[in-house]
């Protein structure tokens, strides 16, 4: 699949990124850190594919790092619009589609809650293509 998404916690790339969107993802990052005081040992476990964490920070990272992506409100919205405009060859939109479908299904209480479960469930779906910086 040769889709990107760039989702916070979630990029959804088969392919290398970009320098331009590894600078963009770093201040995204930097900028999250700062906005939600997680410990980023906890946010460096995602980079293994550690989800294990029922962090509140580290929810409300995933959070901000959607938010900053514009693929999600601050009220906890998901842009599939937005999420699909992305996704480069479009024989893969379908697929792309149906993954996003399944993983908003499991809606959180909060915002932040509604981010972490879509960033976990697309790394437990899809662990090659999703990556969270």
């Amino acid at each position: 699949m040769k889709a990107f998404i760039v989702l916070a916690v979630c990029i959804v790339a088969a392919q290398a990124l970009t320098d331009e969107q590894k600078e963009k993802l770093k201040k995204h990052k930097s900028e999250c850190l700062a906005e939600t005081k997680v410990d980023e040992q906890l946010v460096n476990k995602l980079k293994a594919g550690d989800y294990k964490s029922d962090n509140e920070a580290l929810k409300k990272y995933a959070l901000c790092m959607l938010i900053k992506s514009e693929l999600m409100t601050k009220e906890g919205k998901f842009k599939k619009d937005v999420a699909l405009a992305k996704v480069a060859n479009p024989a893969d939109k379908p697929q792309v589609e149906k993954l996003i479908d399944t993983c908003l299904a499991n809606k959180g209480n909060t915002p932040h809650q509604t981010a972490w479960n879509y960033v976990k469930c697309y790394h437990e779906k899809d662990p090659k293509h999703a990556i969270f910086l």
